[in-house]
């Protein structure tokens, strides 16, 4: 082979695997996806290494992923759907220099979360449920009009700077403590 070739064909290597590194360690990082039905547990389990993972009651099944929010969409067989999020603190466009933890950046991102759904959507927000010492809120937004047909309740925590979000819709055949109970159990201890 050509000495042009050869030096050819290494600087398109060097190209290639300079546009492959992560330009910000801090902003981008590599994840490892899985899980599945657990029949002998009756339960779904779901993680992204390294940010966290969630043992789900039932069978769910995923249905789909959103690539900017990070969400994880799961069905169950009464079309009830949960979406997961597992990520870090500082990759939230309201708090990417870290500065906001535990408990405060539960408060700022539901603030976040729930500004933009009464500007964009004019629906309201309630909080239901929360524990600063252990860095998590339940919260509902909502259609006040029912016109939207929106009922959503979100549990946001975060530990260590890994945020753990999920939120559950098309739930209108479980009563709200069902739903709180369901919320509540996806919870680390």
């Amino acid at each position: 082979m050509s000495r042009i070739l050869k030096l050819s064909l290494l600087l398109s290597a060097i190209v290639f695997l300079a546009g492959c590194r992560t330009s910000s360690p801090s902003r981008y990082s590599s994840t490892i996806v899985g899980g599945e039905y657990e029949a002998s547990k009756d339960s779904t389990s779901y993680f992204v290494f390294p940010y966290g993972s969630v043992m789900i009651p039932g069978k769910w099944k995923k249905t789909s992923y959103n690539n900017v929010s990070r969400q994880q969409f799961f069905m169950n067989s009464d079309s009830v759907t949960l979406s997961v999020v597992f990520s870090r603190f500082n990759k939230y466009e309201f708090n990417l220099d870290g500065a906001k933890t535990g408990y405060d950046f539960v408060k700022a991102c539901y603030e976040w979360e729930t500004d933009y759904f009464e500007k964009t959507h004019g629906l309201k927000h309630m909080i239901i449920e929360e524990d600063k010492e252990k860095h998590y809120m339940i919260f509902r937004v909502y259609d006040a009009s029912d016109k939207a047909n929106v009922n959503t309740y979100f549990l946001l925590g975060e530990k260590n700077g890994d945020v753990s979000y999920f939120s559950l819709s098309r739930a209108g055949k479980w009563t709200e403590e069902r739903r709180l109970e369901f919320l509540r159990g996806l919870l680390k201890p």
